[in-house]
């Protein structure tokens, strides 16, 4: 007989298995919706005449944002390539009829097919329609968009050699500037050092030098007869303040005197002239 307690365990297993079952099951359905197995997707098939640069699983690009992608390629008993494409049924209105596929050559590593919408229909291209892919020579194709890109740079460069050799402003006539200024330099420098080596200019110095030498004793003379005469000056100076005093100590005895007695009587003022009427 079985245990209660083990029934109740046994359920509960199966209880979680069954929520782990249904969860993966709902993880996988959401996984297969991503993929868009469950859209209305548009599939379309294309021929090529060879494989180079195709396989299963490569994108289809339009502006730069994928839109679908090759789902199965096969090799025909004659000899062709037929390929199937997938666009996402959110991308469906750009499958209109007219529209071309071909391979990028923007990319220097791996390519993608691009989608080429044709904007002069808003005619849809049915289910199981057959497109034609142009093969094109990638490595060529990358080579000219190269090739274009550095054309432009080439001939600035090549405008800039010119300008840069041009006999009357570029390089050469600088060059020549510059050898004419050496030139005139050095027969400058030749000049002056012809002259130096000339025994008059010797002769000339000497008697420069001499006469500066003099003229510094005449100066240090002259200063020093300049402090001399200062000081002369200087000692007159107080010689006749010393004078200048005397004879204002003198007055001032005089006329001490002269109010005096004895001064008024042997020295009288003198009387004030008299108008004539």
């Amino acid at each position: 007989m079985t245990h209660p307690s083990s029934k109740h365990a046994l359920r509960q297993v199966l209880l979680i298995s069954a929520i782990a079952l249904a969860l993966l099951f709902g993880f996988g359905i959401w996984l297969v919706k991503k993929q868009g197995v469950f859209d209305n997707n548009l599939s379309l098939r294309f021929t090529a005449n060879t494989g180079e640069h195709l396989n299963t699983g490569m994108k289809l690009m339009f502006q730069g944002f994928p839109i679908g992608h090759v789902s199965a390629l096969e090799l025909r008993a004659d000899g062709q390539i037929e390929g199937r494409l997938m666009i996402r049924e959110k991308y469906r209105g750009l499958a209109t009829q007219g529209s071309q596929i071909e391979l990028s050559a923007n990319q220097l590593v791996g390519t993608n097919l691009v989608w080429k919408k044709n904007e002069t229909t808003t005619a849809l291209l049915a289910n199981d329609a057959t497109l034609d892919l142009d093969h094109q020579d990638l490595a060529h194709a990358l080579e000219q968009k190269i090739m274009d890109k550095l054309d432009p740079a080439i001939g600035r460069i090549m405008a800039m050699s010119t300008e840069v050799m041009d006999p009357n402003k570029g390089l050469p006539a600088t060059l020549q500037h510059i050898n004419a200024t050496l030139v005139s330099t050095e027969k400058l420098l030749n000049g002056l050092n012809a002259r130096a080596q000339d025994p008059r200019v010797d002769h000339l110095l000497t008697h420069l030098d001499e006469a500066s030498a003099s003229v510094v004793k005449s100066a240090e003379l002259t200063e020093k007869n300049m402090a001399q005469t200062k000081l002369v000056l200087e000692s007159t100076k107080q010689t006749l303040d010393s004078v200048h005093g005397l004879v204002h100590h003198s007055n001032e005895t005089l006329e001490d005197f002269r109010r005096g007695t004895l001064g008024r009587w042997i020295a009288p003022p003198r009387k004030a002239a008299s108008n004539p009427q």
